[in-house]
């Protein structure tokens, strides 16, 4: 099975991640995000090959969606951006202070509900930064299985799915890789330590949701 199956829902849940998308992005327009759906991962990075000025700088979070979409491939090998690239340097520390201020900033979210807010649990803290404040232009991309009812479920999703597969994903030895949910654990390793809701886009359209009727990242 390759990415693409793993990524694609069946005809019925495409239904069903159409008719999310469209309450949310109309919630996510009515708190001042810019918010758009894409059938495919595709169609969201030629949109973002599209829009994304040449000459920019650009960096990202930490990000399974970004990735599986070939978003960080498409960056480090092309030369029209200026790529602050997170994954090969000597000092990811100054790349993420770099980040701050750059052109456009990619991440994807831990959740967004229905009513229009996104949900987003960090380790270090440099993605949930740039998406308060920094870059001019930030990129939320995510499919419709972060799609969920309200903050509450969003915190649900957060303890059952994204934290424990992503501790699992970077080898962290923390309660939730044995048991398979958040523990509230204080071990020095965990990277559930800033938990940010964004109720609303201070400036109107500087962060832009892409909804992707696919199933992708945590």
């Amino acid at each position: 099975m390759n990415q693409e199956d793993v990524n694609l829902f069946d005809e019925n849940e495409k239904v069903i991640g159409r008719l999310q998308a469209q309450e949310a992005i109309k919630n996510l327009k009515l708190h001042n995000f810019d918010a758009d759906f894409f059938e495919t991962g595709d169609e969201a990075v030629a949109y973002l090959k599209e829009h994304i000025a040449k000459g920019a700088s650009i960096g990202v979070g930490g990000s399974m969606t970004l990735d599986s979409l070939g978003i960080i491939k498409w960056l480090t090998a092309n030369a029209d951006y200026h790529f602050l690239d997170r994954y090969h340097t000597d000092d990811v520390k100054k790349i993420f202070h770099e980040s701050l201020s750059a052109d456009v900033y990619l991440m994807s979210s831990n959740a967004v509900t229905l009513d229009g807010c996104l949900y987003n649990v960090d380790g270090n803290g440099n993605r949930v930064a740039a998406l308060i404040y920094g870059p001019e232009k930030v990129y939320v991309i995510c499919g419709v299985n972060k799609l969920v009812k309200n903050l509450d479920e969003a915190i649900e999703r957060m303890k059952a799915i994204a934290a424990p597969a992503n501790n699992v994903r970077l080898h962290k030895d923390n309660p939730c890789t044995k048991l398979g949910r958040c523990m509230q654990c204080t071990t020095p390793t965990s990277i559930c330590n800033e938990f940010v809701i964004t109720r609303r886009s201070g400036l109107q359209g500087r962060i832009h949701v892409l909804l992707v009727n696919e199933k992708l990242g945590y």
